[in-house]
């Protein structure tokens, strides 16, 4: 599928924008901080693949009455985050990954960070969206000590997009509003969900 013009006018008109922050990211790749910061990206990358650690985190939250509403808050917000991200707008924009071009200096940056390939389009970032509507999620609902450790987590995912060279800046952006908006939608769709058919369940 063709890139959509609404791809190729973020390759244009925000290319400068989208080269400086991700040149300024690949100076501190080329650094001694690699030693640490190049593993941390890429556990988050795993972690964040098809967002299998948020899943698992929403499913143990199910495990203790306690959390029990925090797990269906980060569950319903993913799957909300999936249709919107997945489903909607990386079809529909078909922006390539940053290394797509061979003959970029992007690819080569992409080459140096570890190659990471990755199987979709570019617009929006599916590991910051997820990250940031799981965290949305708790934020709203869980525990108040925790809250700002929820967003340094959605950050730390949306920077290693950038540190791994799979993601323009402007993805990783819009990856984190689409993220915050559907986790504030499923925190709407699982507090009806806990007043009304959760509630009838026994034990639940």
């Amino acid at each position: 599928m063709e890139a959509s013009a609404f791809a190729l006018w973020l390759d244009s008109a925000l290319a400068s924008f989208d080269y400086g922050v991700l040149r300024a990211v690949h100076a501190v790749q080329q650094s001694g901080l690699d030693a640490v910061l190049g593993p941390l990206a890429r556990l988050l990358a795993l972690l964040g693949k098809g967002g299998a650690g948020l899943i698992l985190l929403g499913l143990a939250l199910l495990l203790w009455r306690r959390t029990r509403r925090y797990g269906v808050g980060v569950l319903v917000s993913l799957a909300v985050c999936g249709l919107l991200v997945n489903v909607l707008l990386k079809p529909w924009v078909a922006r390539p990954r940053p290394y797509a071009d061979a003959l970029s200096p992007l690819h080569r940056w992409w080459l140096e960070a570890g190659a990471s390939l990755e199987s979709d389009y570019s617009f929006p970032s599916g590991h910051s969206a997820a990250a940031m509507a799981a965290m949305t999620a708790l934020f709203w609902l869980g525990e108040r000590r925790c809250r700002a450790a929820a967003f340094l987590f959605a950050a730390a995912m949306a920077l290693s997009r950038l540190y791994l060279v799979v993601h323009y800046p402007t993805d990783v952006l819009a990856g984190l509003l689409a993220g915050f908006l559907s986790g504030a939608a499923g925190v709407w769709l699982s507090r009806r969900l806990w007043d009304g058919p959760l509630r009838r369940i026994p034990g639940f």
